[in-house]
């Protein structure tokens, strides 16, 4: 995966957590992203989270602001895709929780364009969502994330890292 200013070591996976810890994966294009499928042993793949103390698979690529489905935005956008580990369903659409936790994740990382992400969930399951999040400020491991002009403070973890 590429940033705006050359190539960055992307973690091979990441725990991240803003309330329930998902594991985040890049994924190197779109047509890979969407080419994933839910799971086919639900069982075994909740074994799996629980091994890595995950509550699910966030996986996500980075997107032009072109492919972003013509849209304006804001900041850097993303394509995302959550598989949950047992929420009776196996993909979410949309999911706040693992937005919130990739953009803090990405921002502890130096990732960033004027502190605002844009995530694109739902797509491949003909459900497209919009995620914006908005990180005003960080000190230490809180930060200050803005959603509709509600200030919300959320407490940011990380554990996992993997390089």
């Amino acid at each position: 995966i590429s940033s705006l200013e050359g190539s960055i070591n992307w973690p091979t996976f990441i725990n991240s957590s803003v309330a329930r810890p998902k594991t985040l994966i890049p994924i190197k294009s779109l047509d890979r992203l969407h080419s994933a499928t839910s799971p086919a042993d639900p069982e075994k793949f909740c074994r799996l989270c629980e091994s890595i103390d995950s509550t699910g698979i966030y996986i996500y690529a980075k997107i032009g602001d072109a492919d972003a489905r013509g849209e304006e935005t804001k900041g850097l956008s993303f394509e995302a895709r959550q598989f949950p580990k047992s929420s009776g369903y196996g993909e979410d659409p949309a999911t706040g929780i693992a937005a919130g936790a990739l953009a803090a994740s990405l921002h502890k990382r130096g990732i960033t364009r004027n502190d605002f992400y844009d995530i694109f969930q739902g797509t491949a399951m003909g459900k497209p969502s919009r995620i914006g999040v908005k990180l005003q400020h960080c000190q230490g491991d809180s930060v200050q994330a803005v959603d509709d002009n509600k200030i919300n403070h959320v407490k940011i973890s990380y554990a996992g890292l993997v390089t």
